[in-house]
């Protein structure tokens, strides 16, 4: 932000978010962190005291901006079907804007199998059930059941991860003019399995 004198926290946090969602929590280190900086090690330590809660304050900065995403739509006076695109094209539009929030939570999934057990904070949490309700409204969804609509969800948002992570390499592949075209259809396309 333009005036803004960033803190030595919020630089860690910011550097962080990049490096995790580049090498994902196993491949980033305190020291690739404060190294990234200039810093030592230590000055993550005075306000982090572990790479665990640095990673959570990560976490939780990215689950309040998708958290954020979610409630505005769902408290817009739409149509549960208008809900539902806005919410995806919002969903796309971010993790386009904000390519390591995306990344990050691609990562958070694949990477998180060893710390399941011992986690006791799910950032996410709020997000996939906000977003899941966005589909009871819906007539065809109505009657589902909630495992249903979640898995329906889940595919969704995966798909739209996954999309918009991968259109640099869908770029180089394909080139612009696919990708472009692809791109326009994208959301309709996805929409219409719904």
């Amino acid at each position: 932000m333009t005036g803004r004198i960033d803190s030595p926290k919020r630089k860690f946090i910011e550097t962080a978010l990049r490096l995790f969602s580049e090498r994902g929590f196993y491949g980033t280190s305190l020291a690739d962190v404060s190294g990234e900086l200039g810093l030592t090690k230590q000055s993550i330590l005075y306000h982090f005291k572990t790479k665990e809660a640095l990673y959570g304050a990560v976490l939780e900065e990215v689950a309040a901006r998708f958290d954020a995403l979610v409630n505005n739509v769902i408290q817009q006076d739409l149509s549960a079907e208008k809900k539902l695109k806005t919410f995806l094209a919002h969903l796309l539009e971010h993790t386009r804007e904000a390519p390591y929030d995306g990344r990050l939570i691609t990562r958070e999934l694949l990477d998180n199998l060893e710390r399941v057990e011992a986690s006791r904070k799910w950032y996410l949490k709020h997000f996939l059930t906000e977003s899941t309700s966005l589909l009871q409204d819906l007539p065809k969804w109505r009657y589902r059941t909630e495992a249903e609509r979640t898995a329906a969800m889940y595919q969704l948002i995966g798909a739209i991860s996954y999309f918009s992570i991968s259109e640099p390499t869908l770029s180089a592949i394909w080139g612009k003019e696919k990708l472009d075209e692809t791109s326009g259809v994208f959301l309709s396309t996805l929409v219409s399995r719904i």
